[in-house]
């Protein structure tokens, strides 16, 4: 009887392979940005360096304000002028409108209201353009932390000119500290049984984490012949490093 169980047991697990193993992995950065601006400047203020945390939105550095500041003030003066104008044209043309259907205005002058109309109109959508344009420069001239991040690389000192007219200009390298990668490698035999999303735990450093498989490669690493497998996870409040060692746990 023991017998016949052995032998059923062994039957459903050659039906159904239980799949296990542990590859090596090292963790990589899941995002890695370069900071920059695209408006120029002088550099007025770095609140952060390198090695230093910082939360998603946390302010890493201002450009001087007064040049944004100003150009914003005259925006606003332009656009309220603008206002202005194309109200009091906006009137005349109703006047001109009353006046014409009463047959005392002449088809010349009607005319005449609504060229004026149509040019207060467009001076008006130039000046809020403009004063968009304004208050974007001014917000962009603040670099804010897209993500919680590590700072990797700092590049910029206080009093330093930014131009960015061209192309923008590296600031600050951030690297995201809420989600990491842990990059192993597979056999083709092994990674045709893998699937994205399934579950999947690390141990660094003697710490477990989980984690999902969340990419399979189709193309070998160089020089061998084997398949990258990327696996997402969060490390809470961890701050890991690059190329650290990790163990992949596949069920």
């Amino acid at each position: 009887m023991k017998r016949l169980d052995f032998l059923a047991v062994l039957l459903i697990l050659i039906a159904n392979p239980v799949m296990a193993a542990d590859i090596d992995g090292r963790v990589a950065w899941s995002q890695r940005v370069d900071m920059s601006t695209p408006v120029s400047g002088m550099v007025a203020e770095v609140l952060v360096n390198a090695g230093d945390k910082v939360e998603k939105d946390a302010v890493l550095l201002r450009l001087q304000p007064d040049r944004f500041d100003a150009a914003l003030r005259s925006a606003n003066a332009v656009k309220k002028d603008a206002q202005y104008k194309l109200k009091e044209a906006e009137r005349e043309w109703d006047r001109a409108q009353e006046l014409y259907e009463r047959t005392v205005l002449s088809d010349t002058d009607l005319q005449l209201a609504e060229n004026l109309l149509v040019s207060a109109q467009a001076e008006f959508a130039k000046a809020k353009a403009q004063q968009i344009n304004a208050k974007r420069d001014a917000l962009e001239s603040v670099v804010r932390a897209p993500f919680a991040a590590v700072v990797l690389q700092r590049h910029v000192e206080v009093g330093q000119t930014v131009v960015s007219r061209t192309q923008a200009v590296p600031l600050l390298t951030l690297a995201a500290t809420k989600t990491y990668h842990v990059i192993g490698a597979v056999t083709s035999s092994y990674a045709s049984k893998l699937a994205t999303r399934q579950a999947v735990t690390m141990t660094i450093n003697g710490k477990s984490y989980n984690g999902i498989l969340a990419a399979i490669g189709y193309e070998t690493l160089t020089g061998t012949d084997t398949y990258p497998v990327t696996i997402s996870f969060s490390a809470g409040d961890d701050v890991l490093r690059e190329g650290q060692i990790a163990t992949i746990h596949f069920p």
